[in-house]
């Protein structure tokens, strides 16, 4: 279901990790402030209060960079601040699900989804894929900060702007690859589908309070 605020969340952070990478493929950083602008935009507006303060204080800051007031030291930094706080959030999302007690993300959407078989060997699966999950946002977090402070900006950038979303892409095609592979186990496996259940009110707001 297509709304308003995800068209914006979807816009925002294309255009925004798109300008910040071409920041810094061409060394220059006011473009990047731009595009760190337009990411903290959707975060702002629509995100929950601990996520609005976050974004808040990064579009603040990258506003009185862009219009020279910032620290020029400081500037890469800012610029890999949004993607990097976004893997995390995302980490911190399918983590806190594995704790006792909790449903794992992937094991709450698998049965949002009338069409998947359950059972304890699916629950068993999708909790090894939400910790899957959990550590893949977590290696590129730390991936990005570790080459960050060792100075290679460039390469941060490529992990966080473009490795993240490109591998997110890839583990979530193989996992459904794999599905597809075991319908004897799973049923029939429906990427866009999947997408749909993700993309469904109802299933995110009982993960938000889960959560």
């Amino acid at each position: 279901m297509l709304t308003f605020s995800r068209i914006i969340k979807v816009i925002g952070a294309i255009l925004g990790i798109g300008l910040i990478h071409y920041a810094f493929i061409f060394e220059h950083p006011e473009t990047g402030f731009y595009g760190l602008m337009m990411l903290a935009l959707p975060g702002i507006l629509f995100g929950r209060i601990l996520v609005r303060l976050v974004f808040l204080v990064i579009g603040a800051i990258a506003l009185f960079s862009a219009i020279g007031y910032g620290e020029p030291g400081a500037g890469p930094y800012l610029l890999l601040a949004a993607p990097v706080c976004i893997n995390l959030m995302l980490m911190v999302l399918f983590g806190v699900t594995l704790l006792p007690g909790r449903i794992p993300l992937i094991t709450r959407f698998s049965r949002f989804d009338r069409l998947q078989t359950t059972g304890p060997e699916i629950d068993r699966h999708t909790r090894m894929v939400t910790a899957l999950w959990t550590g893949y946002f977590a290696v590129i977090v730390a991936a990005t900060v570790l080459l960050a402070v060792a100075g290679n900006f460039l390469t941060a950038s490529w992990i966080v702007t473009v490795g993240s979303p490109a591998g997110s892409a890839t583990l979530f095609l193989l996992e459904h690859l794999y599905r597809h592979f075991r319908r004897d186990m799973f049923g029939q496996a429906s990427v866009f589908r999947t997408l749909r259940v993700i993309a469904h009110p109802e299933a995110w707001r009982g993960m938000l309070r889960d959560v």
